[in-house]
Order: structure tokens, then sequence, then C-alpha cells
């Protein structure tokens, strides 16, 4: 018998005679990585795509050589449009088995079209320039960047979560709903989807029903038909974003009673004719009225109760994967530094096989978030950087970021590795004002 961890022969007392594990916890951790493999590969077979990753991410972290889960996991970030998650997954695969395994092949498949890396970059920019413009307020401008992106990546669906809210912040609550119906038909469970339905006031089983006709739908179509896309960006440039219905004033099919009229009846008649008018003219008219008011309040109740039940059972959800990751993390501790080295040897898979160019776009996009005072995306451009290929002028843009974001320690530390790996920098008269300050 074998170990599973490092292949050496399994000794008498049950550990390993090289990394000293205990057999029976191996084996039982691998089981465990399967079983959360399989739960993610049922949840991908009926396209619960976010149940999916949790699942799968899960079974990662009890056996980070599960190549079938990494291989998984990969294509599920690829549907969604991720494609640089899906990208990395299959090049740590390939590096834990670099000898028939299918990752191989995703990788030469890419590889043999260096545009479709460069079209992942293109992905990323123009979803944060749609997203600037919504937070600036030209919508306008967003929903014509939403428009091109998605004609272009119909299964992006970050991008069809941002159009939704435009629409629901132009009080267009169809179209917005038709925006998060396609989101379902490619992740059926997505949870922003079914918030943003249930803030709508969607019922409960109306969003049960999209979700299970999602199974049914065609996911292949774009969405750019007739009814769903092809005039919303024409009526959305010229009448603006404030274009309301105005809210039904009517009070229902009865007329209220000019008594007036019936002063001289009442005179004439007196005292039992007006009785006779208010038990049969007037008390049922009250009555039919209080009547629809309870209904209505009834009604109102029996929606909020249904949207509560929902978010109680999204919070319990949550909260059980919560308590497995939290279970999954303490049977990993020990392992931290092997998997550190691990992760580093896969980065460095990463780097043969993504292009120089895409590090030179990101230390460039990282300068112009820099002067943008965008720090937190510079920091996060200049990570990725140096992931892909360690060069001077993403070390000296992460450090400014930090600096400038009154990250002093992590500052510090960044331009110190900088002057240890290029002491002929020209950066280093600055980094050395900047330390002394």
């Amino acid at each position: 018998m074998v170990c599973l961890n490092c292949g050496a022969p399994v000794l008498e007392n049950g550990h390993c005679s090289q990394c000293h594990m205990s057999y029976k916890l191996l084996a039982k951790a691998f089981n465990t990585s399967n079983y959360y493999y399989n739960i993610g590969l049922d949840r991908a077979c009926v396209r619960d795509l976010t149940g999916a990753i949790d699942a799968l991410n899960l079974a990662l972290k009890y056996n980070k050589q599960n190549i079938n889960a990494r291989n998984l996991l990969g294509l599920v970030y690829y549907e969604m449009g991720e494609t640089v998650l899906g990208l990395t997954q299959w090049v740590i695969s390939s590096s834990y088995l670099p000898e028939g395994n299918v990752a191989n092949k995703y990788l030469k498949e890419i590889q043999s079209d260096p545009m479709k890396i460069e079209q992942a970059n293109q992905l990323a920019k123009q979803f944060n320039q749609a997203l600037t413009h919504a937070k600036q307020g030209t919508k306008d401008l967003a929903f014509i960047q939403l428009r091109r992106l998605l004609s272009s990546y119909p299964h992006f669906v970050k991008g069809y979560l941002l159009l939704a809210l435009l629409y629901m912040d132009n009080g267009n609550n169809d179209k917005a709903k038709k925006a998060l119906k396609r989101v379902l038909r490619i992740d059926k469970n997505n949870t922003l989807a079914v918030k943003y339905l249930s803030d709508m006031g969607v019922a409960p089983r109306e969003i049960m029903d999209m979700k299970e006709s999602s199974k049914r739908i065609d996911i292949e179509s774009s969405y750019v038909d007739e009814d769903q896309f092809k005039s919303d960006l024409q009526t959305f440039v010229e009448q603006g974003i404030d274009e309301l219905d105005d809210p039904d004033e009517s009070i229902g099919s009865f007329k209220e009673v000019n008594h007036n009229k019936f002063n001289l009846v009442y005179v004439t008649v007196g005292i039992i004719v007006g009785m006779l008018v208010f038990w049969l003219l007037i008390l049922p008219t009250k009555l039919d009225s209080v009547n629809q008011k309870s209904r209505e309040i009834k009604l109102d109740y029996s929606e909020q109760m249904s949207s509560k039940n929902v978010e109680i059972e999204d919070l319990k959800s949550q909260i059980t994967d919560l308590n497995q990751q939290i279970e999954a993390n303490n049977k990993v501790v020990e392992d931290e530094k092997a998997a550190e080295k691990e992760q580093e040897k896969s980065f460095g898979v990463i780097r043969n096989y993504v292009p120089n160019s895409t590090y030179d776009a990101l230390v460039a996009e990282a300068a112009k978030a820099l002067e943008a005072s965008d720090y937190n995306k510079a920091i996060t451009l200049c990570n990725v950087a140096i992931e892909i290929h360690e060069g001077e002028e993403a070390y000296y843009y992460l450090g400014m970021a930090y600096h400038n974001n009154h990250d002093e320690e992590n500052a510090k530390a960044t331009f110190t590795r900088l002057k240890e790996n290029y002491p002929e920098s020209s950066h280093i008269e600055d980094i050395n004002e900047l330390m002394t300050e």
C-alpha cells in the first residue's frame, strides 16, 4: 500500500514512511473531495453553476490534486465568461498531471489563438468601463457598452446583472426581469439574480418557475432577439431614465354617491326612506371597500412572508456552506506551506503559457488606475502582473499604490523587494525619499 500524498510505502502503523501522514485520514479526505466533486458535477449538469463552484472549491480544499474537480471548475468559470479564472485552473491541473490530462487540450486551444487572451482582457476592460459609466450617472453610455459586450459574449453573467440593475434604476422592471431570466438560463441558482427578483417583488413561485424553465431553454440563443433587446438602446437613449407610468388613480367600479341629489327625496319620503338608502346603497359599498382593503393587506402580507421565507432559506444555505468551509479550512492548515510551494510552481507554469503582452497590458492599466486614484484596482492589477512576470514597473506601481492608499507596511515591503531585485532601477532615488518620510 502506497501513500496517497507522496507515493511512498505505508508502514504497518498506517503512516507514510516519508511524509508521515496517516493513510486513513488521507483516504477520508480524498473520499470527501470526490464526494463534493460529484455534487459539483450534478449541479453543473442542471446549470446550477454557482452551487457547482461552491462544491468544487470544497473538493479542492480536501484534495488540491483532484484533477477532475479542477478541470470541471475551469469549465464552469469559462461558461460564465470568466476566461482568466478558467485558464488558471487548467494550468494548475496541467502542472499536477502533465500527461493524459484533458486540461492540456483546453490550454492548446487557447494557446493556438493568442487573441482569446486579448479578448478576455478586453471583456474585463469593457465591463469596467460600463461599471464606471453606471457609477458616474451616465447610464446611456453604460447601456451602449453593455450592448456591445453582451453581443460578443452572450454568456457573461456579470454583464446581465449590471444590465438588470440599470433597468431597475430606470423603473423598467419587465426588462430587468428578462435580463435576470437570461442569467438564470446560464446559472439557474445565481444568488444575485434571485435577490434582484425578490427586491422587485417577484413572487417566489414565479422565481422557481424561472429556474425550472431554464432547463428547457436554448442556452446558445443570443440576447438580441426582437422582444428582448432590439429596441432597448434607442428607447434608453432617446427617452432617458425618467419614463415611469402614472399610477392608476381609479378607486373601483362604483362611483361615490352624491347625497345632495337625494335631499328632496329625504325630505318628502322621510326618515324611513333615508334609512333604506343607507342600508341598501352606502353600507354595502363601504363594506366592499373594507373587504377589498383587507384582501389587499392579506395578499401583501402573504407576499412579504414568502419573500422572508426565501431569505431565511438562503441564509440557512449560506450558514451551512460557511460551516463546511470552516471545517475544510481547519483540516488543511497543516498543509499550507506545501500548498504555497505548489502555488508558486503553478504560477511559474502560468507565466510560460501567458504571453508577455498580457503583463504589459496589466502594468499599463495599473498606471492608469494609479493616475485616476483608484488604488485598489491598481493593487489588484499589479499583483496579477507580478504573478505572470516579476518586473520592475509592476513592483514600483504596486508600492506607489500601497503608499497612496496609506498602507505603509506593504508599501515598504514592496519597495524593499524592488531594491533587492533591481538595484540599478531608475526608481531607487524616488523610493529612498518615500521610505525616509
